[in-house]
């Protein structure tokens, strides 16, 4: 027989951010931090952990003796029945401890001594045993048994407690969140086996320990339903950079999205619109896949984002982005001979037209000119009765 009792007076470690009191092999008398079960007796608490079975008394709702039977495998399942506990002991089937005692008594071993026992459940004159893919029942008294092939499902249902719901969602102790009508994980990702209402709180079975949530203490705010960036590509190239100055190419924007309150991404719709100022597009996508944007033209874009998970609920903000491709003329060399010689065409038609009407004006200038001129030279003639040579006839 191997028993011990040690006494443990605990000062919580739970302050007012963590609802949680963990208690582990270094600040309680745990056998094993790695915490399989627990089974509520008459008088005690009974804790299946990696090494052993743990009684404990409590104060209020802390554990105070811790009194153990260490074992060579984890103890997977527990079953007050009166003066013993049932255990399953993984790979090694179903005993029985007396109470009194600590010994560990085989039950069975000719059928249960290699299984792997999930849950033990006991019934009148008889024990149900359930492993994985089979349950087993016993009648005492006699050799009979039955058995049948089940597939085993951890039943968790939703624990109701000081007004806060709390459940092992899909591995993952969460909280329920009455705005977005879905849970949401605690903190550092709490995965319990099992669990036991006690004192105004819950015990929760944890690979890390035996934790007590207390409901008084919670006081943690959920955050509204939120959609953030979780990463960005562009050509399939990580960049930081969200407001971008493209040259003219061929791209490929991958948006890759994380969110707060809405749930699983599978569970969650994306709803984007993309305006490049003559056109607007509006499309869904599924939010685990992401947004892909490709083959666009140039111009300048504005890309809004916004999610809907499976219950109708929105996030509360949106996404907004802008980048510029330019025109493929832009940076082309040929568009800038084009315009050097468009100017010097120009330029030369301005030249020769310049010079073409500064001719014309310069002849006219010279008729005026010599038609003055002319007449000129008949006023003088005239006042002098000068006749021209070519009117004298000899």
């Amino acid at each position: 027989m191997r028993q011990l009792t040690v006494l443990f007076f605990l000062v919580s470690l739970c302050v007012s951010a963590n609802p949680f009191t963990v208690y582990t092999t270094s600040n309680s008398g745990l056998i094993h931090s790695n915490v399989h079960c627990i089974e509520q007796g008459e008088k005690y608490i009974w804790i299946g952990t990696n090494a052993g079975i743990n009684r404990i008394s409590f104060k209020g709702s802390v554990p105070v003796q811790f009194s153990k039977r260490g074992t060579s495998v984890p103890v997977t399942a527990l079953e007050d029945d009166g003066n013993v506990i049932w255990a399953g002991l993984e790979g090694k089937g179903v005993y029985q401890m007396l109470k009194k005692n600590f010994k560990l008594i085989g039950f069975r071993k000719d059928i249960l001594g290699d299984k792997e026992i999930l849950r033990i459940k006991k019934i009148k004159s008889g024990l149900v045993v359930f492993t994985p893919s089979q349950k087993f029942v016993f009648s005492f008294g006699n050799q009979e048994y039955s058995v049948s092939d089940i597939k085993f499902k951890s039943y968790n249902p939703n624990i109701e407690v000081g007004g806060k719901i709390i459940k092992n969602n899909e591995g993952v102790l969460s909280r329920f969140n009455p705005e977005t009508k879905s849970f949401r994980a605690f903190k550092g990702a709490i995965s319990a086996r099992g669990h036991l209402n006690w004192k105004n709180g819950v015990l929760f079975a944890t690979s890390k320990g035996l934790s007590f949530y207390n409901p008084n203490n919670d006081t943690i705010q959920f955050g509204s339903p939120k959609v953030q960036l979780l990463n960005f590509q562009l050509n399939g190239t990580d960049t930081s950079t969200m407001e971008l100055d493209l040259a003219w190419d061929r791209y490929t924007f991958n948006y890759q999205f994380q969110f707060e309150e809405l749930g699983n991404s599978n569970q969650i719709t994306l709803f984007y619109t993309l305006n490049n100022g003559s056109e607007l597009i509006e499309k869904t996508a599924l939010a685990s896949e992401g947004i892909e944007l490709k083959d666009l033209d140039y111009g300048t874009y504005h890309l809004t984002i916004t999610a809907k998970n499976h219950k109708g609920i929105d996030s509360k903000n949106a996404l907004s982005y802008y980048f510029s491709i330019a025109n493929p003329l832009i940076n082309s060399i040929w568009l800038y001979v084009i315009i050097i010689a468009s100017v010097g065409v120009w330029t030369m038609i301005v030249i020769l037209i310049t010079k073409a009407k500064l001719k014309k004006d310069m002849r006219v200038l010279e008729d005026a000119l010599l038609e003055k001129t002319n007449k000129l030279n008949q006023i003088e003639k005239s006042r002098y009765g000068l006749v021209d040579e070519d009117k004298v006839h000899v």
